[in-house]
């Protein structure tokens, strides 16, 4: 019963947690929205923050799945007797605890806001790393229900 209440509790965390940060994406005054593609003079800036956020888009429908693949896992490790799968169903549940805390973090650390304050080289190798980074989760969120899902 406990497991469920802090199941939904993290659903709820995550889908309040990204709408707010799309929320502040969209509303504070950036001069290129993320989804302002019709624009002809977009800035290389406004582009590279526009392929972030389509980046961190595609990949937040998958939150759900991750959460309901690791409830399953600790379900299973629950049910077994074989330490070995015990362990395997644990370890795959981590890994999707760690790629949701990827996410969380990512956006948690993502300041997009700061991109007027930066000139304009500046602002390019911060969202280069940025996009390095959400790759990198979005790679990890994959790959941990791809792990899951062969199980």
């Amino acid at each position: 019963m406990i497991r469920i209440a802090l199941y939904l509790l993290a659903v709820v965390l995550v889908s309040t947690a990204c709408q707010s940060k799309t929320s502040e994406h969209n509303h504070e005054g950036h001069e290129q929205h993320a989804h302002d593609s019709e624009s002809a003079t977009t800035t290389p800036v406004a582009k590279l923050e526009q392929q972030i956020m389509a980046t961190h888009d595609s990949v937040m429908p998958l939150m759900s799945d991750l959460m309901k693949l690791k409830k399953e896992m600790l379900t299973k490790a629950d049910a077994a007797t074989d330490p070995m799968a015990k362990e395997r169903y644990m370890t795959l549940s981590r890994q999707l605890g760690d790629a949701d805390k990827a996410m969380m973090d990512w956006m948690h650390q993502y300041n997009g806001d700061t991109l007027a304050k930066l000139d304009e080289a500046k602002a390019i190798d911060y969202l280069k790393d940025e996009q390095r980074k959400v790759n990198s989760v979005r790679d990890q969120m994959r790959q941990s229900i791809a792990n899951a899902k062969a199980l």
